[in-house]
């Protein structure tokens, strides 16, 4: 599974091995048989290098500096386990260690060498089941990780669930640019206790979801956060509806919010989607961001999606978005709060074994025009080993803007299928930026590296009876 945000040193707290720790000691007080004892899931080995040019200052501006290489390796070790000797109860651990190699730059984390990111027992009888150790949340409100407990009832049209510990701290979203990407998620503990909970109700084709969430500092000096959310979805005939909606007891307002509709045509050949949404930044009261005030913003888009068969498939989306009052000093007369978005892509699948992906995006408003390109192809050479190549040319990585330059580069990776259970990838990329204000402009070149080798650990014990299954038949 993929480890988002939300990895926090195991040393600043040992709770984070309580759920294996209660695990081995139940197993020891309630031995049960050994055959019956299963584990599934996998480890892994990655080696990575990003060679980069950091930002330096020099006579208070700030400048590309000299290129600088981090290398770095990470193992992770994946397995969910049951057959413990108690019935109901499992345990799940996701952990990691990582090493230096040799780097002239120190990447976030790099030194930190032993994570769990999650490791819980859970514990299921009837429609309750009971989790305790490091664990994580996902929902309208984000990602919540913690250590501590929760307890949830599942019944066949309404869940239930209560939980609470102490808080690991959020980390950003991955960057959808390459160039932003780190070889590592940053982030630290804080001193944060987490309580919450959220009742769901599924009823002739509706769904609705809410949710607490209150988080404290530890000394109970003060609030970090106190949120709400709602999410719902419908299903009617010949559309679907979802939405979602926060609210900030805080701050006493609505945060982010949108309203979706989906509706097939011509046999679902095409498909319509029409979005409304507003979306508020978030900052916990424990930072100083906090404790700003937030421009917001409201947008409307349509997407439209047709597909003439498996072989290939086209898009099309367009979307206008309007800033809130920034409640900024105008000097001569007011920027304008209107911004436009559109973009466009294709699938091909050219032959059975060759696939052909491009996109290209434009935006126009507040700050200026922007455009990007990406085209990436994967051939099939055999059925164990593939081969993906990808270009991409792009003006702005996330909120951060290249002037008047852009960046351009491409990749290429191959995976590999070794054996049964045995899987290699690796590959290398390339990013190059271009300025056309001159050599204080820039350029700069990105380089990466990577080799990942992967494991898989046991079989699903399903899968396995209904492979037996067939076999009898």
């Amino acid at each position: 599974m993929p480890c988002d945000e939300r990895a926090v040193p195991m040393k600043r707290g040992a709770l984070a091995c309580l759920g294996v720790g209660v695990c081995v000691a139940l197993t020891g007080l309630f031995p049960g048989p050994v055959a019956a004892q299963a584990f599934r899931g996998w480890v892994g080995s990655r080696i990575q290098m990003v060679e980069v040019r950091p930002l330096a200052e020099s006579g208070g501006v700030w400048a590309p500096g000299p290129e600088g290489r981090s290398v770095s390796a990470a193992q992770d070790l994946s397995l969910t386990g049951w057959g413990l000797g108690v019935r109901g109860l499992s345990v799940v651990a996701l952990l990691r260690t990582r090493q230096r190699l040799g780097s002239e730059l120190v990447w976030p984390r790099a030194d930190d060498e032993f994570d769990a990111i999650l490791a819980y027992a859970q514990y299921v009888r009837g429609r309750l089941r009971t989790r305790i150790g490091r664990q994580e949340m996902r929902s309208g409100l984000g990602f919540s990780s913690f250590d501590g407990g929760t307890v949830s009832y599942v019944g066949a049209r309404i869940h239930l669930e209560g939980y609470g510990g102490r808080s690991l701290a959020r980390g950003l979203r991955e960057p959808e640019r390459e160039a932003l990407r780190g070889i590592e998620d940053f982030v630290p503990d804080q001193s944060v206790d987490l309580f919450g909970g959220s009742a769901s109700l599924r009823l002739f084709g509706l769904s609705l979801a809410s949710r607490y969430q209150r988080e404290v500092l530890r000394d109970r000096s003060g609030l970090s956060s106190e949120r709400g959310a709602l999410d719902f979805s419908a299903a009617m005939p010949g559309m679907t509806v979802t939405g979602s909606l926060d609210y900030d007891f805080a701050f006493e307002r609505f945060g982010k919010g949108h309203l979706t509709a989906s509706m097939p045509f011509d046999h679902a050949r095409w498909t319509v989607q029409a979005t409304v949404l507003r979306y508020v930044p978030y900052f916990s009261l424990s930072t100083i961001w906090g404790f700003f005030e937030p421009v917001d913003y409201q947008e409307a888009s349509v997407r439209a999606a047709w597909s003439r068969s498996d072989a290939f498939g086209a898009w099309l989306s367009g979307g206008v978005r309007r800033y809130g009052d920034s409640e900024t000093a105008v000097v001569l007369r007011a920027l304008s709060d209107v911004g436009r978005r559109a973009s466009a892509g294709a699938r091909w699948r050219a032959a059975k074994s060759v696939t052909l992906d491009g996109s290209y995006r434009l935006e126009w408003g507040p700050g200026g025009f922007l455009n990007s390109a990406d085209i990436a192809g994967r051939w099939q050479w055999s059925s164990g080993v593939g081969v993906s190549l990808s270009a991409t040319s792009f003006q702005q990585i996330e909120q951060f803007r290249l002037g008047d330059g852009r960046a351009i580069g491409g990749g290429v990776s191959i995976d590999a299928r070794l054996a049964d259970r045995w899987s290699l990838d690796g590959g290398v990329s390339l990013l190059q930026h271009r300025s056309s204000v001159g050599p204080e402009g820039g350029p700069w070149n990105q380089g990466r590296a990577w080799l990942s080798l992967r494991g898989e650990i046991g079989r699903d014990p399903g899968l396995a009876a209904a492979s037996r299954r067939g076999g009898r038949e």
